[in-house]
């Protein structure tokens, strides 16, 4: 089993840096599922929101017809086609808003801006569901457990500084994930919590939140 977690998530610097981009998202994947095919291995690779236009006010299924609006979502969805392509056994899983207690992303950002900062300025024309890092390895350790407790053959089990556009909208569904597995991602304000209660609590004292009445 190949677990393909690496990829290009400068969305804005894609733009500028649309070779780069396409080598880690587009082509890297497509080398690595080639690869796992030779040796009789299976692959799971991680997606994005991105490969759709952010134009549905409804969340986004995996049957939805794909359309990036920008280089990123654009790299990433050839990325897609090229592990499809492999006829390699795969899972691909379509992850959005993706943060941890480490690293660069949303949530680490704004508990930075709130220690310098006595008003925050952020977007609010953008709709998402933010996912937990955590929480995605989590899940994948369950499917992946349930397809050996199976003893499925993968073959059967895993089927199919120009500032970039940003989908509208661009929430994912997780009924297949429900449908086929039986598991679901924590509601957003739960994963959150947990981060909080986890890390984020012995960084940022003074600023955990009460998320109990969160809407």
């Amino acid at each position: 089993m190949i677990i393909n977690a690496a990829a290009h998530t400068a969305v804005d610097a894609a733009e500028t840096q649309e070779a780069e981009a396409h080598a880690i998202n587009a082509i890297a994947p497509g080398v690595l599922a080639e690869e796992a095919k030779k040796i009789g291995a299976a692959v799971v690779h991680y997606s994005t929101d991105y490969v759709f236009d952010g134009s549905k006010t409804t969340p986004y299924e995996e049957p939805d017809s794909p359309g990036p609006i920008n280089v990123y979502g654009k790299t990433k969805l050839a990325g897609e086609q090229a592990v499809r392509a492999s006829g390699v056994p795969h899972l691909i899983l379509r992850t959005a808003w993706v943060y941890a207690p480490r690293g660069r992303d949303f949530l680490l950002t704004i508990l930075r801006l709130a220690t310098e900062k006595e008003e925050l300025r952020v977007l609010r024309d953008q709709f998402g569901a933010p996912t937990c890092s955590r929480d995605i390895a989590l899940t994948t350790v369950k499917i992946l457990a349930q397809l050996i407790s199976h003893n499925s053959s993968a073959a059967n089990a895993l089927s199919p500084v120009t500032r970039a556009s940003r989908p509208h909208y661009s929430v994912l569904s997780n009924s297949r994930l429900k449908q086929t597995f039986g598991l679901g991602l924590l509601d957003w304000r739960t994963q959150l919590r947990h981060i909080f209660e986890i890390e984020c609590a012995a960084s940022y004292p003074s600023l955990t939140p009460d998320l109990s009445d969160a809407q």
